[in-house]
């Protein structure tokens, strides 16, 4: 049995691997993150980024954020935040929630980016109204102070409630601190 899914693994690997090979953005991006985790294959993360970059050069989103997170994180690359910035920039505007969460971070912080909070107010609007809990706290954390909004403690209550509501343990205790 152990032998067979062995088999099994190894051949969808052969089969993603063609498919990246012929140009499929979406097996590029897989088969990145297949070397990311060591799925299938030893891991190697400059081997990753070489999928995802093809993945990404064709538009892949998921491909795009992840060179960011690889970009930022310095995994495969150097460390780099102005190009981290630009694949988190090419992803979100695509839609991409945790994108538009990282790329709002970087703003947030000036990393890679000269420090904006009305920018990262903006990212993190995004990805909240996407369902993205980080994304949610952070804007209640910027309401709460006035950080790039005009300060609004019922829009902090808000956003904190909302990505309470998902388990983020950080807007529960704030809400039991600053309101209750």
């Amino acid at each position: 049995m152990a032998r067979t899914s062995q088999v099994s693994r190894g051949s969808a690997i052969i089969e993603l691997q063609k498919k990246a090979e012929a140009g499929d953005a979406a097996a590029q991006f897989v088969f990145g993150f297949a070397y990311s985790q060591g799925k299938g294959v030893a891991r190697d993360y400059e081997k990753a980024v070489f999928w995802w970059q093809k993945a990404a050069d064709q538009g892949n989103a998921k491909a795009q954020y992840a060179l960011g997170v690889a970009y930022a994180n310095g995994m495969g690359v150097a460390q780099d935040y102005e190009k981290a910035v630009f694949w988190y920039q090419k992803a979100a505007d695509q839609g991409h929630a945790a994108a538009q969460y990282d790329l709002g971070s970087a703003y947030y912080q000036g990393a890679g980016v000269p420090q904006g909070y009305e920018k990262a107010v903006f990212w993190y609007q995004k990805a909240a109204n996407q369902g993205d809990a980080d994304a949610q706290y952070n804007l209640g954390v910027a309401y709460y102070f006035g950080q790039g909004v005009v300060q609004d403690k019922g829009i902090a209550r808000f956003w904190f409630q909302q990505a309470a509501d998902k388990g983020e343990a950080k807007a529960k205790e704030n809400l039991q601190k600053l309101f209750y």
